[in-house]
């Protein structure tokens, strides 16, 4: 049993809102509690490209909440 809503399209005051959205805002959430930590434990002087990596960590966060919900 999955914590992760079902995959289907709901609607918020008449606008039909797709699934990958309320992910893609908890993706962020994720990426900046990640960001922090990682910058806490000094990552960021050992990255080239910081803002690159950090748009990198969002992607593989993104995609792996999308990935995880569940079909109906």
């Amino acid at each position: 049993m999955s914590i992760l809503p079902p995959l289907a399209e709901f609607s918020v005051f008449g606008i039909g809102i797709e699934p990958a959205v309320p992910m893609l805002l908890l993706a962020v959430l994720v990426t900046d509690l990640l960001r922090r930590l990682l910058a806490r434990a000094g990552l960021d002087r050992m990255v080239w490209n910081w803002p690159l990596f950090i748009l990198s960590l969002f992607g593989c966060v993104a995609a792996g909440l999308i990935l995880a919900m569940p079909s109906i």
